[in-house]
Parts: structure tokens; C-alpha cells; sequence
């Protein structure tokens, strides 16, 4: 049985993903693994309970919901309460998870509340946070794509709260904040874009600054949202994804930034600031792709 999300979206606190210098944010601290683990919990989430953010479940149909082995859910469910953002109301103590042949208790019952998440439903909201839109994340899922794209949306998303709307930041930072690859975060950008979930630009910048690197967030699945972002961008996604294919026929190495199309130059490099909030907004009649598909 497939099991859908129990809300449309919900909100992460943007300090999961600040940059902390030597020390470990809250996402470095449970890994994207961690992170795909949380946002399953809404799979499981509890109506009409004082704290909104709780979820029955075990080990077993988390692991069915992740692909993660039994001891994978078992040690980033440890992760997750370290890191001090959720607690098992029900399970005292870990070794009560384990058997007397050393095996994890899979079946066992867990009721779990998120301790460090934002109310869903309450107009007072304190800091700033990311809008994580779970419908959509099934549509990458649908694309092929792992649950390490949710982790890349969530950081794309944080530097992209501000007024313009998009992200600036190289590849390079990109990887580190994330903990990948950079080749790997090379060929995520790539998908992002073949998919027409994100369309990214290269700027130049005049006085010698060189570049700028921007990248455009689809942050919805609902019918006008989508075809408002593939007015906007569908035309750049195309020509990148062509550049790139190009010279993957021709089986030559290709950076992604250097094929990124070039638009108007600016005076100098935008400064990255989180200037407001994102709005929840209201729940909408969700028709992807009954006009147009961007698979």
C-alpha cells in the first residue's frame, strides 16, 4: 500500500542549514538520510493531538518508506534525537529497542513528536523558514530522483528567501553546505534543470566581479504555479540542457556553471540576505500536468 503525505507542506526552520563554521548545523548533524527520515514522518502524523508535529509508526514501516535497513532507521532515529528535534514519547531508553539476541525491535510501536518544527496551522510565527513542499517531492521521486535533491531544495530554498527569489551561490559552496561531491552536485543541478524543477543563470557582473551564479526554484506542484514558472524559464532550461547534452554526445566533460546561459550585467554582487519570511499560503486544488507536463 502506498502511503501519501499527511500534509501538502509543511516548514523547516531555517537554521537547519546555517553555516556554523567548525560546528555541524542541525542537517550535518542527521544527514540528508536523516532529513528524507523526518519528512516521511508526515506519512504517519497524528490529527488533532496538542503537539500537531506527531507520528506513530516503527522501524519496519519507516524502513519501507526510506529503503534504509532496520539498523539505518535505528541509528539516524539516534541522530535525530541528538540533534535534539524529535523525542520518542514512548521509548525510554534505546537498549529497550533491542532484543536479547542483539536484534533491533522492528515491530515495535514508536510515537514520535518533533521538537524543533514550526506550527503548520498558527499565523504567529517566530524566525525565518523554509517552505518544504512534500507534494512536490513526490514528483521528484516520479523523475528518478533520490532523496538527496530534498536536501538540495531545502538549501537552494533558505538563500533564496529573499526579495528576488532566487539563490547565488557556486557549486562549490553548494557541495560543502551539503557535504556531496561537486561533481556530484554538478550533475544534481543538471537534473534540477532537465526536469524543469530549477532554471539556473550565470550573470556577469561588471568592474571585473566576474559571475554570478542564480537559481530559480519551481516551489509548487499546483497548475498555475507551474506553468507560471515554465512562462519564465522553460526557454533557458532548454538551451542549457541542450549545451550539456551536446557535449555528452560528443563524450566531452562538461561544467555546468561554464554552459549556463549569460544575462544582463549588474553593478555589483547581490548581497545574500534573508530579508523576509515565506508565507505558508493556502491550501489549493493541486492539477499537475493536466495542461502540460514538464517531464
Amino acid at each position: 500500500m502506498k502511503l501519501n503525505y499527511t500534509l501538502q507542506s509543511i516548514k523547516l526552520k531555517s537554521e537547519w542549514f546555517d553555516d556554523l563554521g567548525r560546528k555541524k548545523n542541525v542537517y550535518q548533524k542527521i544527514t540528508y538520510k536523516g532529513l528524507n527520515l523526518y519528512f516521511q514522518f508526515y506519512k504517519f502524523r497524528l490529527h488533532n493531538q496538542e503537539n500537531e508535529h506527531t507520528f506513530i509508526s516503527s522501524i519496519s514501516l519507516l524502513r519501507k518508506e526510506t529503503g534504509y535497513s532496520t539498523e539505518e532507521v535505528f541509528e539516524l532515529l539516534k541522530k535525530m534525537k541528538s540533534a535534539k528535534i524529535i523525542d520518542i514519547n514512548n521509548v525510554s531508553r534505546w537498549d529497550y529497542l533491542i532484543d536479547q539476541d542483539g536484534s533491533v525491535k522492528d515491530k515495535e510501536i514508536l510515537i514520535i513528536t518533533a521538537t524543533d518544527s514550526i506550527p503548520t496551522f498558527s499565523k504567529n510565527e517566530e524566525g525565518f523558514y523554509i517552505y518544504v513542499p512534500l507534494k512536490l517531492f513526490e514528483k521528484y521521486k516520479e523523475a528518478g530522483l533520490s532523496e538527496k535533491y530534498y536536501a538540495l531544495y531545502c538549501l537552494i530554498a533558505k538563500w533564496s528567501n529573499n526579495i528576488e527569489r532566487k539563490m547565488f551561490m557556486k557549486i562549490e559552496k553548494i557541495a560543502k553546505h551539503l557535504v556531496f561531491d561537486k561533481d556530484y552536485v554538478n550533475k544534481m543541478i543538471y537534473e534540477m534543470n532537465r526536469n524543469y524543477f530549477m532554471s539556473s543563470y550565470r550573470k556577469s557582473r561588471k568592474n571585473d566581479f566576474g559571475y554570478s551564479f542564480e537559481h530559480h526554484l519551481l516551489t509548487s506542484t499546483i497548475e498555475k504555479d507551474v506553468e507560471s514558472f515554465l512562462t519564465s524559464h522553460k526557454e533557458n532550461i532548454e538551451k542549457l540542457i541542450k549545451r550539456i547534452d551536446k557535449k555528452k554526445q560528443k563524450k566531452q566533460a562538461a561544467n555546468i556553471e561554464d554552459e549556463m546561459d549569460t544575462v544582463e550585467e549588474q553593478e555589483e554582487p547581490v548581497k545574500q540576505v534573508q530579508e523576509v519570511k515565506w508565507g505558508f499560503g493556502k491550501k489549493k486544488q493541486d492539477n499537475w500536468g493536466s495542461k502540460r507536463s514538464i517531464h
